[in-house]
Parts: C-alpha cells; sequence; structure tokens
C-alpha cells in the first residue's frame, strides 16, 4: 500500500477547510479551501471518493497537497537565497565588532604583510630571492589565532542572546525569516541553539589558524549550499540541531 505524502489535505471533519497530514497522522493545523473552480454543467467534473473519516484514515492519495516545502505542520521554509542574504547581512554587522574588539592582534597581522611585501620589494630591487612565507605564516600564526578566538567568543554570544531572545540574528530578523526546531514550534532550547552554533563555528574560526583554513572554508562552502539539495532545506548545522529556517511575512 503507497504512503500517503504530507501535506494539506480536505479536512475530513469540517468540510471546505484544509487539514495538515504529516504523512503518519493528521495534526492540529488548518486553513480555509480554496474556492472550487466553476466548470460547465457539461464538463463539470464529478463528485470524488468520500475522504476518510478522522482519526480513523489517511487523506486518500491524490489529494490537493501544497507545493511549497513546509516544516511538518505546514509553516514555510525560507529560500536557499534569503537565507545567504541574512547571513551576509549578520556579516557586515558582526565584521567591524570583531575587528574594534580584536585591534590589538589584526594590527600586528597588518605590520606582519607590511614588513613582508617591503622585504620582497627590496629583494627583487637587488635581484635576491624573496622572504619565505613560512616566515610570514610564522609572524601570523599567533595574532591569527587570537582573532579568531575573539571570533568565537563574540559570534557566541551573538548567535545565543539573538535566537534566544528573537529566534533570529539581526540578518534573519531584517529578511522576515525565524529559526525553530523542526518537528516542534516554539522558543528555541539552548540545546539546539548550541548545537547550531557549533557547527556553523567549525568553518568559521578554523579560517583564522594558518595551514587548516582551506578545509575549514570548504565546510563552510558545503554548510551554505547543503539546503539546496536537502529535502528538507536544512544546513548542516540545521542537521546537527534539528532545526528550520522559515518565514514568517
Amino acid at each position: 500500500m503507497t504512503q500517503t505524502p504530507g501535506g494539506w489535505h480536505p479536512d475530513p471533519t469540517q468540510p471546505g477547510q484544509l487539514r495538515w497530514w504529516d504523512g503518519t497522522r493528521w495534526t492540529e493545523h488548518t486553513a480555509p479551501a480554496a474556492p472550487p473552480a466553476a466548470y460547465p454543467a457539461s464538463t463539470a467534473p464529478g463528485p470524488g471518493p468520500a475522504p476518510a473519516s478522522s482519526p480513523y484514515g489517511p487523506p486518500a492519495y491524490g489529494s490537493p497537497r501544497t507545493s511549497a516545502a513546509t516544516t511538518p505542520d505546514g509553516q514555510r521554509l525560507a529560500g536557499w537565497w534569503l537565507r545567504v542574504v541574512a547571513t551576509l547581512v549578520d556579516g557586515l554587522v558582526l565584521t567591524p565588532i570583531v575587528l574594534a574588539l580584536a585591534w590589538p592582534w589584526t594590527g600586528r597581522i597588518v605590520e606582519a604583510y607590511g614588513d613582508y611585501f617591503d622585504e620582497a620589494l627590496d629583494a627583487a630591487e637587488r635581484g635576491g630571492a624573496s622572504p619565505p612565507v613560512t616566515d610570514l605564516m610564522t609572524d601570523i600564526a599567533g595574532p591569527m589565532l587570537a582573532v579568531g578566538l575573539v571570533w568565537l567568543l563574540t559570534s557566541l554570544v551573538w548567535t545565543f542572546g539573538f535566537l534566544r531572545a528573537f529566534g533570529a540574528t539581526p540578518g534573519k530578523l531584517l529578511l522576515g525569516l525565524r529559526v525553530r526546531l523542526r518537528d516542534t514550534p516554539g522558543r528555541l532550547p539552548w540545546s539546539a541553539i548550541a548545537k547550531r552554533w557549533g557547527v556553523q563555528s567549525i568553518g568559521q574560526v578554523s579560517g583564522f589558524v594558518p595551514f587548516v583554513g582551506t578545509f575549514g572554508s570548504l565546510f563552510s562552502l558545503l554548510d551554505v549550499l547543503w539546503p539546496l539539495w536537502d529535502d528538507k532545506k536544512q544546513a548542516l548545522h540545521d542537521k546537527a540541531a534539528g532545526t528550520n529556517v522559515v518565514r514568517v511575512r
């Protein structure tokens, strides 16, 4: 027997209304049904099969259901581009804050790069060999790690504070998005916020560590792209936390 897919179906208990079927049971979520299309008398379709009576059975297979991606209880999921734009907005706000807080170390990084390029130019003018890049990497390793730790702590406060208080970071608030548990609406628990932040931080922080930053960047890219092919529209950090990003307007 083929299982009826989840979606909006005619409510078996209230005519003229839709009810959300999650694939195994009826939920409490309802919506008004769209008015039927007008047909000429000669071409009007005949009556369909009688709906199953809740809670005794599922809707008939092939009954209308929503084509938009939703959570199991019917809340619309955010599109990939909206999520990307929200992330960019957050980055534009958060990056200057981190650079200001980490200025003692970012200044040392800028100085190290300046010294390296000065030495390289002097060597080129004299016809000598350029200074080894490994020297530059050694000089900036400590400051880069310090900047990474500042970013980590700042993003921790940022993420935990906004997601717990508002269910969204500023970028998501601006675009009408919210983060929620996939199966349970309501306020995000601390555990889910921690899991989201932990997975997202893998790529962000490793990018500040010389020699391993490339792998972190690849992980971050994979995390961002994952909702494009995931049937639940979840990024890797959503998978870990059991969350979805949804639209509220």
